[in-house]
């Protein structure tokens, strides 16, 4: 029997493949959160690359095949090779980790309708789950400023500018697509 979920004025079944357009504004703060998401990965390369002391490329090449979590626990291990100087920059990573946001949205099955998107959350740990979250507009926008305010955290935390982060990906481009 479907799950009966009722958030604001939606109320229903769990999505079975219903779908409806969402109004642009929701599905413009869609794409913010994965905006945003995108730059807490970048920064965390970008981190990882300077703990190392790594050209940009070489610190690309080293992050390029490894997902999210890799990325964090390696900037964790990296960090905590002196724990108190770098507490804030280790707080804010294990932040970053803690942004459930980021599997309601990257890896679920979604559905919608005009004013919210919903997605069902399904894991296997110990038992099969399944668990619907669903978003409006303003919960969108929310986690994408969350993402983008722990990246300006970290940035700030580990003395990464804007103008490092900017040439790191241009410098990394520019190196790889040369002869």
């Amino acid at each position: 029997m479907p799950q009966r979920m009722s958030v604001g004025r939606f109320e229903g079944e769990a999505p079975t493949g219903d779908w409806e357009r969402p109004e642009p504004t929701l599905a413009a703060a869609l794409g913010h959160f994965v905006m945003a998401w995108s730059l807490v990965e970048s920064t965390l390369e970008v981190a990882i690359a300077k703990q190392l002391r790594l050209w940009p490329l070489d610190g690309s090449i080293v992050t390029a095949g490894l997902m999210f979590q890799g990325r964090a626990n390696l900037l964790l291990s990296l960090l905590n090779r002196s724990p108190s100087r770098n507490r804030d920059a280790i707080a804010t990573v294990k932040a970053m980790q803690g942004i459930q946001d980021r599997n309601d949205i990257l890896h679920s099955v979604l559905g919608g309708s005009t004013e919210f998107i919903w997605f069902n959350r399904r894991r296997i740990q110990q038992e099969f789950t399944s668990k619907i979250e669903v978003y409006d507009q303003k919960r969108l926008l929310e986690a994408a400023r969350r993402c983008s305010d722990l990246s300006t955290e970290l940035m700030n935390a580990l003395g990464i500018s804007k103008a490092d982060y900017e040439s790191f990906f241009q410098e990394t481009h520019n190196a790889a697509n040369s002869d």
